[in-house]
């Protein structure tokens, strides 16, 4: 893993390449000069992407919108819906500035060489996940032509995930596994090292994810977009062996929620899915709760992880979302991060420390069970349904016989297809835990499973009426500053550009529910 920073200082290298170039011309590039990267170096790099700045960019946003995680930090307004240009303007600046230019460095570099044809494709389905992620969150947002450095007028998020699934399709597509091909090898590629059959089953799945994200804004593109995803070349992921997910190295440092979770004290598991790990079935506690989630107490000056029975406790307690003022005391009444539970990517295995989660095989599970009940697949959702909570279960590592007895006290999908919508989507939130960039995303997108408002009421710096959950983060500061004349008409002032205004396959707004049920999402 140590060719990480290999990476990194090679990518240097060229920085100052390209800048003598530049400015001198040839008389300063010396005679056993290279001004050629080999793609694994850009792939390694943008695929920690995940992590960077991750307090600041995720976990003080998504990851307690998603209501995984509630905040310990009186001063972190965050979870009361406050916008801090300086956490998660990071996010904006780091995609345009970094992201997008090596991809488009590997695209000038290699694109058009024929040996390059997989390293190329495996880098758009890389970009097809970040461009949807950059989307999700802001809206409508600078796309085409971007890679040109200059200010662009922003597309409209319709206009972008239309072009996500050509991108996906012609990716997948193009793949050959030929071996002439070039090959991520020694471990660079972080996520599938290098092996195409997999990348091809995460664009499909990715192709899924984006489809079912647009089910209600546009339900025909949609149902025809599930059906091209399952038959692309090479199908879904087909086990838990095909989970994308970001590994760190266990020698560096990394800020990922173990910091948060542990080692900085600052987050807890949250009320809300404390509640929903004791109510899904009945046999009342989720077993994958006391692999994730432990008590830290002090030992002789150590932190230590303990079980709710080794402290005294009836269940895993979590904090409620958005309180305006935090008693440090509380902290050893909730839950935190088990870093010595057993769950694979909470615990160090090999060289890999920790690992960052882009997509699990349980949620294509539950995609193709919410598929199902839409009828734009044949078979039973309720297999699915359940296929989704066993792969879940698997992967978190539970004794297959408190697997199977949670599974079977979880009821069948029956009632409405709201009512089972409700039931599929919030399983496959607390399967797609520690993802709170999907958690987000899912509950804007169908208003399930049910959240709870800022207990201590919105910030005053909050441009989220109160009442109203988030729906979006505003453009950066610099954007403002910089590039108004480029924003939608309806976002281009700092009091236009609210977080509570929706995104565009955001359809309907939560405070229509009727008895915990939407009536928007079929």
């Amino acid at each position: 893993m140590k060719k990480i920073y290999l990476a990194i200082i090679s990518l240097v290298m060229v920085g100052i390449i390209s800048s003598c170039s530049d400015d001198f011309g040839d008389m300063n590039v010396p005679s056993n000069a290279t001004d050629v990267v080999e793609p694994k170096f850009f792939l390694n790099a943008m695929e920690q992407g995940v992590y960077n700045n991750y307090q600041r960019n995720v976990n003080l946003y998504p990851d307690v919108y998603s209501q995984y995680w509630a905040n310990t930090v009186s001063g972190f307004e965050a979870s009361r819906y406050e916008y801090v240009d300086d956490w998660i303007g990071n996010q904006w600046s780091e995609h345009y500035a970094a992201m997008l230019r090596r991809a488009d460095a590997m695209e000038q570099m290699f694109g058009e060489n024929p040996n390059y044809v997989d390293a190329i494709a495996i880098k758009d389905i890389w970009m097809c996940y970040w461009w949807s992620r950059m989307s999700d969150t802001y809206g409508d947002i600078p796309y085409f032509g971007t890679p040109s450095g200059e200010a662009v007028a922003y597309t409209s998020q319709e206009e972008i995930y239309t072009d996500l699934f050509k991108v996906l399709d012609n990716a997948v597509t193009s793949i050959t596994g030929g071996a002439d091909q070039y090959v991520y090898s020694d471990g660079y590629d972080l996520i599938f090292d290098g092996d195409v059959d997999k990348w091809k089953r995460f664009g499909n799945s990715l192709r899924l994810r984006l489809a079912m994200r647009i089910s209600n804004v546009n339900p025909e593109q949609a149902e025809a977009e599930v059906k091209a995803a399952i038959d692309g070349p090479g199908g879904l992921m087909t086990s838990n062996d095909d989970v994308a997910k970001v590994s760190m190295w266990s020698e560096g440092w990394y800020d990922y929620i173990n910091q948060m979770g542990w080692n900085w004290n600052n987050i807890r598991m949250s009320e809300t899915f404390s509640n929903y790990c004791y109510s899904e079935s009945s046999v009342d506690e989720d077993p994958r709760a006391s692999i994730w989630f432990a008590y830290q107490r002090d030992v002789e000056g150590t932190a230590t992880a303990m079980t709710k029975e080794e402290v005294g406790k009836t269940r895993y307690f979590g904090l409620k979302n958005g309180l305006n003022t935090i008693d440090d005391s509380f902290k050893e009444d909730y839950a935190t991060l088990n870093l010595d539970g057993g769950y694979v990517d909470f615990t160090q295995s090999g060289e890999d420390a920790m690992s960052c989660p882009v997509m699990f095989y349980s949620e294509v599970q539950f995609l193709l069970a919410e598929a199902a009940l839409r009828g734009w697949v044949s078979e039973n959702p309720n297999t699915y349904y359940k296929a989704g909570i066993q792969a879940s279960m698997d992967y978190v590592g539970v004794e297959s016989d408190d697997a199977t007895a949670y599974i079977e006290g979880v009821a069948d999908l029956a009632g409405s297809n709201e009512a089972q919508l409700k039931k599929i989507i919030t399983q496959k939130w607390l399967a797609n835990f520690p993802n709170g960039v999907e958690g987000w995303a899912d509950f804007r997108r169908t208003d399930y499973p049910d959240l709870t408002l800022p207990a201590g009421g919105v910030s005053s710096s909050s441009s989220v009426a109160e009442g109203t959950y988030v729906k979006r983060i505003r453009y950066p500061d610099n954007e403002h500053r910089l590039n108004e004349t480029n924003m939608p008409v309806s976002l281009n002032s700092l009091d236009a550009d609210r977080m509570d205004i929706r995104v565009w396959w955001d359809v309907s707004d939560t405070k229509t529910k009727s008895d915990g049920l939407m009536n928007s999402n079929f």
